[in-house]
């Protein structure tokens, strides 16, 4: 069924829930070639179907602009509802760019700055006189990860006060000297959390709401849903190795500022549109958010403040994954393009990330701009010369001057006994072009009956004349 929402193509699945337990997984399908929204939703729904998730989202804004939103599956495997993308689903740590962004406000309204030491709201903590709120951003602060397994023990079963939590895991010793190396702790963001609660005087989900959330009209997010709440998407993780079991959540007070948000992809993209585009955050915010930190040694961490900062192919890629009980997810921002993928998902062991970057992959890649050029298609010609050259003749009027003399007889026997040996191409394929002094340049690959595969390369000007056609064995 498909639907239009906010702006998007929703192409929504109304299959029955998949079965509790998963299939055999069949051969993973093929990404396209190119991004294309509708075979790029082919691609998300055939993967969906192949893994067995239960439940995904995936949305795409493209150059700015809203461009794919998928929904396949249900919120749970007995009873659920069709997902769609705009169905809330728990973010896990890409909630940690919003309790980022919330400290980043308040010291735009120049009350704390991100160079505040700890000491300021928890004396206790250990060196406290010496770790910043930049430090915790950062996960450079040295207090130890109270998160570190992949799923919840008997200790985050039961609730916990966060000051509680805060004493325990930021009182010890540190792991390491403040800014000494990066080291991801879900202690740090707790205590950020309660810092805009303590400065603000709000509960951190009353603040993310006032100054995020109702400004970029993100009207599914919301912050610790009771786990009764009427309408949440079930969680799901692993029974066994090819199983799924409802995932028990994390006790009260466990998520809290490193990953407590829930929110759907669609409203997820508007964030991250607003973010790119300076409506969020002040211009200086912007900058200590999306700035790697340097570490003591010189050394650069490739994180920032709630997002991992890249750069792929000359340009910075912002971005962030999420895993709670039950839930994964995965966000990634383009800045100079304005493009924004995200993928969610309410199974924590049903992988989206290869998903997530076979999507992010296509978008990176730039139009060819290739010269047009008055003849076939390059699989054709090169098939056309193939027979010509095993019939030891080449076409003299297609051929460029050069070619045409590089061609001697010699070599042209050469050619003719090898291609006569290996008899026609069972395939030849076109594994790259690209634009070079003017020609179009096509790399190719040449299948052949007896298992040998030939390397070719074919350069043809904008008039069609061949000016290169040469093959190697692979």
């Amino acid at each position: 069924m498909d639907v239009l929402m906010g702006g998007f193509l929703v192409l929504v699945s109304i299959a029955q829930p998949p079965a509790p337990a998963q299939p055999a997984e069949k051969s993973a399908p093929k990404a396209p070639a190119e991004y294309h929204p509708d075979q790029v939703a082919g691609f998300v729904r055939d993967t969906a179907q192949a893994k067995g998730f239960i439940g995904l989202e995936v949305v795409v804004v493209h150059q700015g602009k809203p461009s794919l939103a998928v929904g396949c599956g249900a919120t749970a495997l007995q009873g659920g509802r069709p997902i769609t993308p705009e169905i809330p689903l728990a973010i896990g740590s890409v909630s940690k760019q919003f309790t980022c962004a919330a400290i980043l406000l308040l010291a735009q309204d120049g009350k704390l700055s991100p160079t505040d030491k700890v000491s300021r709201w928890y004396p206790q903590a250990t060196q406290a006189d010496r770790v910043t709120l930049l430090d915790l951003m950062n996960h450079t602060s040295g207090y130890t990860d109270y998160y570190p397994l992949d799923f919840v023990d008997r200790r985050m079963a039961k609730p916990t006060g966060t000051d509680a939590l805060i004493q325990r895991y930021a009182g010890g010793k540190l792991d390491f000297e403040p800014g000494a190396k990066y080291s991801y702790s879900n202690t740090g963001y707790t205590i950020l959390g309660r810092v805009v609660e303590r400065v603000s005087g709000q509960p951190l989900g009353d603040f993310l709401r006032e100054r995020i959330f109702k400004p970029l009209d993100m009207a599914t997010a919301r912050y610790e849903p009771p786990h009764d709440a009427t309408g949440l998407a079930t969680g799901y993780r692993a029974l066994g190795i090819d199983g799924s079991e409802p995932a028990p959540p994390e006790g009260d007070g466990w998520l809290n500022g490193a990953g407590g948000v829930w929110a759907s992809a669609t409203d997820l993209a508007k964030w991250a549109s607003a973010l790119m585009g300076g409506k969020a955050l002040a211009p200086p915010s912007l900058e200590i958010m999306t700035r790697p930190r340097l570490l003591n040694n010189g050394k650069k961490s490739y994180y920032g403040c709630g997002l991992t900062v890249r750069e792929s192919g000359g340009e910075p890629v912002w971005g962030h994954t999420g895993s709670i009980s039950g839930f994964h997810a995965n966000l990634t921002m383009m800045p100079r393009t304005k493009t924004v993928v995200i993928t969610l998902a309410n199974a924590e062991h049903l992988d989206d990330g290869k998903l997530h970057r076979d999507i992010v992959t296509l978008l990176q890649k730039e139009p060819a701009n290739l010269p047009r050029v008055n003849g076939p298609k390059a699989v054709d010609q090169a098939k056309s010369l193939v027979a010509q050259l095993a019939r030891g003749m080449l076409e003299p009027d297609n051929l460029g001057e050069e070619y045409a003399l590089f061609m001697n007889p010699g070599r042209m026997q050469a050619y003719t006994r090898k291609l006569t040996e290996l008899g026609e191409p069972t395939a030849v394929l076109v594994s790259s072009q690209h634009e070079r002094g003017g020609t179009e340049v096509s790399m190719l690959r040449l299948h052949f009956k007896n298992g040998v595969n030939l390397l070719g390369s074919l350069y043809r000007t904008p008039d069609g004349k061949v000016q290169q056609f040469l093959l190697t064995l692979e």
